[in-house]
């Protein structure tokens, strides 16, 4: 995942396009368009248009957050941080989750919305998703459907990347998504579609989005690792602390434990 090259740069192109496409098809054919007017992300690394009334909420590292006037909400670029274990695994950092990486991607999409709430002190949603339609890219699939929380209730299409994790266990997960009203489909899907389309990420942008998200350390020098213990062998208690609880990385390890640190 460190490597970039032209297959990775198509997760994203057919992601985009890809939810593009699952609005196009359900929006009315004569649909009148709107003017939409470019905003660029504050780190100057995305750009979207927005028509009037909506506004730009929240954007870096590729992302855009827009709202509407009535609700709606497009969420592009979004990166969540899953953990390839168990759940109820406890996290550290910016893991947002814990899943098996082998667990279907509605699944964890399903898990990343109810991990947001929890985050913002929301209710939890009841998330319905009524088709789940892998694309060519076996990572990514096209969802449909929508949500509940109290009184409010939203449907969304979306798109969820899953990226392999690295090699620390931890893996991201791409998510685009639009959601508007139940009320309001019919109306909004037009004015959604478009500022979908207009969705842009600078190539340099993309490579770090595509990155695996722990880069690996430099390689030490060979007379550095030669007939070191194994790393994912330890036998000391210290060692099992370091590589077991801890989940320490090589370069904070002691050296008889397989890591790289003196000692």
């Amino acid at each position: 995942m460190n490597v970039f090259n032209r297959f990775s740069v198509r997760v994203f192109a057919v992601a985009a396009l890809a939810i593009a496409g699952t609005l196009i098809s359900a929006a009315p054919m004569n649909a009148a368009s709107v003017s939409l007017k470019t905003v660029s992300a504050d780190d100057k690394t995305a750009s979207v248009g927005l028509p009037s009334g909506w506004k730009l909420v929240k954007s870096g590292n590729g992302f855009v957050g827009a709202a509407g006037p009535n609700g709606q909400a497009i969420n592009l670029g979004v990166i969540v941080i899953g953990k390839n274990a168990a759940p109820g695994t406890s996290l550290q950092g910016e893991e947002a989750f814990a899943l098996p990486y082998s667990t279907s991607l509605k699944d964890k999409f399903t898990t990343i919305l109810q991990a947001g709430a929890t985050k913002s002190g929301m209710a939890q949603p009841q998330v319905t998703i009524i088709s789940a339609t892998q694309t060519k890219l076996p990572m990514c699939a096209k969802l449909l459907g929508g949500w509940t929380a109290g009184s409010d209730s939203k449907k969304f299409e979306a798109i969820i990347c899953s990226l392999k994790p690295d090699y620390l266990g931890l893996y991201k997960n791409i998510v685009f998504m639009a959601q508007v009203s139940a009320s309001r489909v019919a109306q909004d899907r037009p004015v959604v579609e478009q500022i979908v389309m207009s969705y842009r990420v600078t190539p340099t942008m993309f490579k770090k989005m595509l990155a695996a998200y722990t880069p690996l350390p430099p390689m030490p020098p060979p007379s550095l690792t030669s007939g070191l213990a194994p790393y994912q062998d330890p036998t000391n208690s210290d060692c099992f602390d370091y590589n077991v609880i801890r989940e320490s990385p090589p370069w904070e390890v002691p050296m008889h434990c397989g890591g790289y640190q003196p000692g």
